[in-house]
């Protein structure tokens, strides 16, 4: 499903399936079958293109693109990524787990929220630093259960930036969630239609490849 760019997005029009193809990425896909890109014009922007690239023998065809947001500081650089800076880390990270209200018919292991006392570590230092906890939720941790009921959590791809095994302070609870309107805290979200439609197609090891585009591909 293709959806229309705006006429920023537009101006910088750009196939990342098609540089794949071309050799020009600069980072790995591992084992993926399926690639979401999102990808910005700078490290300075938070508006995102998000295109889905799905594997065919040896090469990317794309199957979907819309636009979205990253977060309100836009991108950090390789391994700049911190706790509460609000940027968007940079490189590419396998999809593994998804949450939210209901699965929509991801092959991702999927979490159902429940409508309270569900939670993700966000505090440097806590056993549970990014990663889903059950119980009580710490101020400085985040509470999945009222955020799904608030929008942004409806539906969410884990990301797995810092994790497993995460290192205290740079960063947690970067994720694939509805919005695509407004910043995020760090993570990229575009419109829940077509985010269920991208989470449908999704398998474990899929990858999320995010950030500049000079960043993400050689000229």
């Amino acid at each position: 499903m293709f959806t229309g760019l705006a006429p920023a997005a537009q101006a910088q029009a750009f196939d990342p399936c098609s540089a794949a193809n071309q050799g020009k990425l600069r980072y790995p896909t591992g084992s993926a079958s399926h690639v979401v890109f999102a990808t910005s014009s700078s490290y300075d922007s938070n508006h995102v293109v998000v295109t889905e690239c799905a594997k065919q023998g040896n090469s990317w065809k794309k199957v979907s693109e819309t636009t979205g947001r990253a977060g309100t500081a836009a991108f950090a650089r390789p391994g700049e990524k911190r706790e509460g800076d609000g940027k968007t880390p940079t490189g590419s990270f396998t999809l593994t787990e998804a949450f939210g209200l209901g699965n929509p018919g991801t092959r991702l292991k999927y979490r159902t929220l429940r409508d309270s006392g569900d939670c993700w570590g966000a505090t440097p230092g806590k056993s549970d630093y990014n990663e889903f906890y059950s119980g009580t939720c710490r101020s400085t941790d985040e509470d999945l259960s009222a955020i799904a009921q608030r929008g942004p959590y409806r539906q969410v791809v884990v990301i797995n930036y810092n994790r497993p095994n995460a290192k205290p302070g740079l960063g947690s609870a970067i994720f694939f969630h509805v919005g695509g309107i407004n910043p995020t805290a760090g993570c990229v979200s575009i419109r829940e239609p077509e985010l269920r439609a991208v989470m449908r197609s999704l398998v474990p090891n899929d990858r999320m490849i995010m950030g500049p585009r000079s960043a993400l591909f050689h000229s």
